[in-house]
């Protein structure tokens, strides 16, 4: 009897450790995973200062304000490529710039940092002919594959 529980508690303890090392390793691998792709979806070219950060964010939330009073002071209705481009860098830089400021800890917020959402709130013209052109864009994608498949 006394061997039996011995046996049966020896077994369920390799089962125990067993079933430990598995959960600690797969923690180990989803760990590291989701580091690979936080590094693919946020690539960082080195560790760059926080005032250089700031500063590349200002640049091109600057470009962004003057492309905005361009388009308010002419009363535009589109937006040319150069400007459909220099809205796609700056969504991009902006964004990386925040992914930037957020790892290295420097990151303050509202009222003082803007997240891209909020600065597009701030843009609404250049926002509204952006989606117009990106819409057209579609548009055109579209009718041509349309017109190639039929």
């Amino acid at each position: 009897m006394d061997n039996f529980f011995l046996l049966v508690v020896g077994i369920l303890f390799i089962l125990l450790a067993g079933f430990l090392i598995f959960y600690f390793q797969t923690q180990q691998n989803f760990k590291e995973i989701a580091e690979k792709l936080e590094e693919i979806q946020h690539p960082h070219t080195g560790h760059r200062s926080s005032e250089t950060l700031k500063h590349e964010l200002a640049v091109h939330h600057d470009m962004l304000v003057l492309l905005e009073a361009e388009i308010s002071k002419n009363k535009r209705e589109s937006l040319n490529e150069e400007e459909l481009q220099v809205f796609d860098v700056a969504r991009h830089k902006i964004k990386a710039c925040i992914a930037g400021l957020k790892a290295n800890g420097d990151w303050i917020g509202l009222p003082f940092e803007f997240e891209w959402v909020e600065m597009l709130e701030r843009l609404p013209n250049v926002l509204s002919l952006y989606r117009k052109a990106e819409a057209e864009k579609q548009a055109r994608e579209l009718a041509a594959d349309r017109t190639t498949s039929a």
